[in-house]
Order: C-alpha cells, then structure tokens, then sequence
C-alpha cells in the first residue's frame, strides 16, 4: 500500500503559489486588450509595460529590505496580498472610453454600408468567423442634418414620400446585410443591404437612380466590424491619449498592482525557504503549483469572459475582476496562518553589501539579467511572432491561431514549467548552481534559434517544451542561490534583489530593444540575435568559472581574490554555521545545494 505523507506545515505556502497565480491569472494576459478597448493605443501599451518593471525594481529590494530590519516580513506579506487584489479590483471601475462609430450609407445601383482605412486584408476572413452560425447582420443608424439630395432620392426611389418635404434633423434607420456578400477593396469594406427599416417602412433590396450617400453614426451586432470602426474613430481623438482619464486611471492602477505583486513574490519565496529550513532543494516542488494555479485559472477565466461577452459589441472582463478579488481574497486569509521564524540578529547593510564584491556572485546576477532579457523577448513577443508566421499562410490560419496560442501556452505551463520545477531540486543537487545555470543560458539560447526558423507556427509546441528547461529550473536556481548566499537576518532583501535584476532591468530590457529589433528587422531576426547572445554569454559564464576554479586549484601560496573574499567572510560575519558554510562553498564554487 503506498504510504503517502503530507507535510502539513508547506500546505499554507503550497496553496499560497497556486492561489496567487490563480487570482492574478484572470487579468494579467488580458490587460493589453482590456486596454485597447479604454482607446489606448499599442504604443502606450508598450510604454506602460516598459516602465512597470522598473516599479518592481525598487519594491522588490525596498519592501525586503523593510521586512527583514522591522521583522514584519509576514503583515507586508499579507497587506501586498491585499493591495494586490485591492489595485486590479479597482480596474473595473475605469469608465469607458466614449467613442462613436461611423459608415457612409451610399445607395446607388444598390445600397451599401462603407468603412475605409481598413487595411487588414484579413478583414473579411475574421467577420465570417465570427457569423459561422448567422448570415444577417444588423446595424442601427442615425443620420444627422441629412442633405437635400439624400432626402430627394429615397423620397422617390423608396417610397418614402412621407418623410419629403419636411425640415428632419436626423434618419433613424436599421439596416440587414448578408455578411457572405460583404467586399473589400482598395482598403474600403463594402456591406450590401438587402433590407432597410425606415420610420417602420420596409424596403427590400432598396436602390437610387443617381448615386448619393450620407455618413451616419452606426452600432452594429457585430463586435469585429464595431472593431475596425471604432479603431478609425480612436485614432482621429485630438488629445494624446495619455491625457485621457482611462490611460491615467490604468497606469497608475497597474503600477500599483506591479509593485504590490513583486513584492508578494519575493517576500514568498523568502518564507517558503524559511519553512524548508534545510531542505532548499524543495523549493520547486511548493512554486509548482504556482504554474498549476496560473494555467487552471488562465483558461476557466477566457472561457468566462467569451461567456459574458456573447451578445456584446465589447469583451466584458466582469468575471475576470471578479476572480481576481475573491481568489485573493481566500489567499491573504490563508496566509494568515503561515509560521515564520524571524532571525533575531541585527540587519546590517555591511553584509550584504560585501557579498556584491566577490566576482562569482556578481557573474551569477548578470546571468539573471541575461535570462530576464531572453524570457522578456518570449512573454513579449512570442504570440505576435505567431501569429506573423500564421498570416504568411493565409487567412485559413485565423481558424486555428487562437488555438496554437492557448496551446503554446499549456504546454509551457503545464508540460515545460511545472514538471521541472519539480524536478528543479534533483538537478542542483547534482549539477550545482554554476553549471546549472550554463545549461538555463545554453539551453535559452537553442530554443531562441529554433523560434528564428520557424515556418510553419505549429513547430513551436515541441520548442514550447523547453521551457521546463529554461524557466523551470530558472525560478529554483535563482531564489535557491539567494537563499544560499544571503545572511540569516537579509534572505528577503537578497529576493527582492535579485528578482529586481532579473524581472525590474532584465526584462525590461528584452521588451524594449525587442521592440525595437521586431520592429526594424522581424521577429526572427529579433530571436536569433539573442539566440547567439544567450550561447556567447553562457560559455563566457561557464569558462570564468572555470578559469577562477583552475586559478585557486594552481595557487597554493597565495590567495585568489575568491579567498579574500571567504576571509572576510568568516572575520566579519557572525558565528552561523548555515550562512558561513553556504557562503564558502558559493566562493569556492561548490555549489551543490546540500
């Protein structure tokens, strides 16, 4: 019979990781689409995202810092919880951006609805998807101060006549339009109506003698052709869209949100390593469900949101807020009952401060900085590259690109990452920190190049699997190494730093000279650039190590830099076997995690 244990004092911090990334899951990957429909542009999407990881750069190491000096590490815990849900809860009350919506009628040899500066050649392809059960659509429209020539010609051609003659200040009219007759060309969408409800006159198939139109405000039942209107309409706003209130109100809600959520990350994987004590190497197994929790929730939210949307001109992200405060809400009151234990030493900035100036330990942040630039290229622009690589094959691919999106991500989540944080704990143990983080940097880089010569997007999933290698094992390396090297007194102000390098300049960077990159050359170039960048990097990493382990091994007289180093260690740091036994074999580069 198999003898299962459960370690009762990880289940609060196991059920923290999945909560957490459960709660935020609903809302994070929809933001920029959510902020789309508040009338802000992409560019000031990318420029908000641009700056939020440098919120995370100074909250991380600050609110770290604060925990470990007052011992309060658990309350700021818990009210980041909070404030976290509290931020993003508050995003449902941004009102919407007021828009109108415009087409020209132009009735001549027919009738038409017209919309130009289209210039998606996909137009048609994405408004039949979206009528697969349906055919009609149905556009309501009102006509202000119609012009007399207008008027003359439905007078006579649509046996209207009552309307003649008389001083009408705006036309109410419904229109009905055979989606599958729908033309595009030279950048202009043309919608055949077939029928028309005027003043509760039905005119089938109507027609005009001469030919003359009129530009009318229109609200259709459908959301993409509402889509490409109203983007028309955004576009010609004459305020930059950073004075308006949704772009202020966001901002300032998501930069609050960001900071609040860095510092719910540091400040957890601190505690969790104080409640595995001497058992580091399990730290992987409680951030897996993390993993587990985002990818669950990620994909009962879009279902929910498509669900609350059916009927609607917009997507409606009610569940989503929703899920993110109740979630939360459950996970700060379990946290509540997490037990840590605060070292009652003195923080001193001196310590931490001594760490930076051994060689080692500065090469391993600039790993982190590294990797965060890889990781930021794929969070950033993987789908986009995704979807680049499907339209190249036609519109076809608009059936199934979604799909390929929602899988890439399920077999990052849960085939890639959440197995290898698993199994994270065995390879440090046997690889160690140094040559385990040459195989994240080695392995990055491969997968980086095999994006680059991508043709066919569907390839991408078996590439998708190195994510376990690459960011599953990442998480482990980096908040095991913090832990290892940190004084008993700082462990959370080491997490907030080194997940401030990582995610607050790292990633940062990735998404802005990405940017730049996918913009000029395109998203292979763009990968392979950094493909090459990653391998150069992480055999100079590992040939340093090696030339200074070569260095101490050939110099028996004299000490190495790295021996300094140890030496003062040992003669300014407190008598604590754990920090000078964990700290000595990091110098020396034994970096095993027993």
């Amino acid at each position: 019979m198999l003898d299962v244990k459960i370690n009762r004092k990880l289940l609060p911090i196991k059920s923290h990781y999945f909560l957490f990334n459960a709660g935020t899951a609903p809302l994070m990957p929809y933001i920029p689409t959510y902020a789309k429909q508040l009338g802000i542009p992409s560019s000031g999407v990318g420029i908000m995202y641009s700056i939020f990881p440098f919120v995370g750069l100074i909250a991380k190491p600050s609110f770290g810092a604060l925990a470990d000096k007052f011992k309060k590490g658990k309350l700021i815990f818990v009210l980041a919880i909070v404030f976290t849900a509290l931020f993003f809860g508050s995003m449902a009350f941004i009102p919407a951006q007021s828009t109108e919506a415009f087409m020209e009628l132009e009735c001549s040899n027919g009738t038409y609805l017209r919309t130009c500066n289209v210039t998606d050649s996909c137009v048609l392809d994405k408004i039949e998807m979206e009528f697969q059960d349906k055919e009609i659509m149905e556009c309501k429209l009102v006509c202000t101060d119609p012009n007399y020539l207008f008027l003359e010609q439905i007078c006579s051609e649509w046996n209207v006549s009552n309307l003649c003659y008389t001083n009408m200040t705006h036309l109410e009219i419904t229109t009905y339009t055979n989606i599958t007759h729908s033309s595009f060309d030279e950048n202009c969408v043309y919608f055949p109506i077939e029928k028309i409800v005027l003043n509760e006159t039905v005119i089938e198939n109507p027609q005009c003698s001469g030919t003359t139109a009129i530009k009318c405000s229109v609200v259709c039942n459908s959301s993409t052709v509402m889509d490409y209107v109203q983007t028309a309409i955004i576009e010609q706003i004459a305020d930059p869209y950073y004075t308006t209130v949704q772009f202020q109100m966001l901002f300032f809600l998501m930069a609050g949100a960001w900071a609040a959520q860095a510092v719910v990350v540091s400040l957890s994987d601190a505690i969790c390593f104080n409640l595995l004590g001497d058992k580091p190497e399990n730290y992987g197994a409680q951030r897996l469900w993390g993993a587990v929790g985002w990818g669950l929730m990620a994909i009962i939210a879009g279902y929910l949101i498509d669900l609350a949307s059916v009927g609607q001109l917009q997507k409606d992200y009610t569940p989503s807020f929703y899920l993110v405060v109740i979630i939360l809400a459950i996970n700060a009151v379990s946290v509540i009952k997490i037990k840590v234990d605060y070292h009652h030493e003195p923080y001193q900035t001196e310590k931490i401060l001594v760490l930076f100036r051994n060689v080692r330990v500065v090469l391993f942040l600039f790993s982190c900085i590294t990797f965060g630039i890889c990781i930021g290229l794929i969070w950033q622009f993987q789908l986009w590259f995704l979807e680049d690589l499907a339209s190249a094959q036609g519109c076809d691919s608009l059936e199934w690109i979604k799909l390929l999106q929602g899988l890439a991500m399920g077999v990052q989540c849960f085939l890639g990452e959440a197995p290898f944080l698993f199994l994270s704990g065995r390879i440090l143990n046997k690889l160690g920190h140094v040559h385990t983080m040459t195989m994240i940097l080695l392995v990055m880089g491969i997968r980086l190049l095999a994006y680059s010569y991508l043709v066919n997007p569907w390839y991408t999933l078996p590439i998708d699997l190195l994510n376990g290698l690459t960011l599953g094992v990442y998480w482990s390396t980096m908040a095991s190494y913090a832990n290892l090297i940190a004084p008993p007194e700082a462990t959370s102000t080491l997490q907030g730093i080194f997940g401030a390098l990582f995610e607050g300049i790292g990633t940062s960077i990735g998404s802005l000279l990405g940017g730049f990159i996918y913009e000029s050359y395109g998203g292979a170039i763009m990968f392979r650039s950094f493909g090459i960048y990653a391998l150069i990097y992480g055999t100079l990493y590992s040939l340093c190590h090696f030339a200074m382990d070569y260095k101490k091994t050939s110099s028996e007289t004299r000490y190495s830099l790295d021996d300094r180093e140890r030496e003062i260690s040992v003669k300014d740091f407190p008598s604590d076997g754990r920090f000078l036994s964990n700290y000595g074999s990091l110098i020396t580069g034994d970096t095993h995690s027993n």
